[in-house]
């Protein structure tokens, strides 16, 4: 995301107050990792919520603020370079479908507790697979826990079932649960289940990543880059150049595809 010129011209360093603002930021953000952490293992240890006990709805996305580099602060047209710029692209992003290359890229932001998200995976989706398919759309998924602590865990769980090459299949398992209104306690056991269902070979390995403070600050980085960009709710769609926010139907999902494809 491109700094607005405004704040760096002419400064060859930052000012002291600035200086000591970062500091502090990075300090906050440093013991909000910990804090997870710490919180994650006590949430999925023996010390945990037990087999069906209510997800916790503690934590919830802040209103996110409009900065300098915000849609709701931007031109028309400088809002469509941001929004392009979110395309990765990336030949090794375990968390994409599709050509690099491809003619449109479409951007989700998500949460896997999400009853809208589990609507729109399961029923519109697989209209979007002949287009990965042809090389003509390529597709982005960025976990945004915004429900609590649960759509955290969940998404690590997914993340921990990716390094065995199953993020999609398990991802998958958890929206087909929420869409069938099965409610479960989002909690080791569950967690272990939907691993065992999906086939994940390595169960103490997929165990020991839900705790992992790498990808668990991955997660947070992806919630606040989705935060930065206004986006506090969910699911919310970057179609090529359009922010697209709610669980659009099929045709009118498709519609959007097609009007953005050469």
């Amino acid at each position: 995301m491109t700094l607005d010129p405004r704040l760096t011209a002419g400064q060859d360093s930052p000012p002291a107050g600035r200086s000591r603002g970062l500091l502090v930021t990075v300090a906050i953000l440093f013991v909000t990792v910990i804090v997870l952490v710490v919180a994650l293992v006590l949430a999925l240890g023996d010390g945990g919520p037990q087999d069906g006990a209510a997800p916790d709805e503690s934590t919830s996305a802040p209103e996110a603020e409009s900065s300098p580099t915000s849609p709701a602060a931007l031109s028309p047209e400088e809002t469509v370079a941001l929004l392009m710029a979110q395309q990765r692209r990336d030949p090794d992003d375990p968390y994409a479908l599709g050509d690099v290359d491809a003619d449109i890229v479409i951007v989700q932001y998500a949460d896997y507790r999400c009853g809208y998200c589990a609507l729109w995976h399961v029923e519109v989706a697989p209209a979007l697979d002949p287009y990965i398919e042809s090389g003509q759309v390529r597709f982005e998924y960025r976990d945004h826990p915004v429900l609590g602590d649960a759509s955290v865990y969940a998404a690590l769980a997914a993340r921990a079932a990716g390094q065995q090459g199953l993020f999609w299949e398990y991802g998958d398992a958890l929206y087909r649960d929420a869409y069938d209104g099965l409610d479960p306690a989002y909690d080791r056991s569950y967690f272990l289940e939907v691993a065992e269902r999906v086939g994940v070979a390595d169960l103490e390995a997929f165990e020991g990543a839900l705790t992992d403070s790498d990808v668990l600050g991955d997660i947070m980085a992806s919630r606040d880059e989705a935060l930065s960009l206004n986006i506090t709710g969910t699911p919310t769609f970057i179609v090529h150049d359009t922010l697209v926010p709610g669980a659009l139907g099929t045709d009118q999902f498709l519609e959007l595809v097609e009007l953005r494809l050469p």
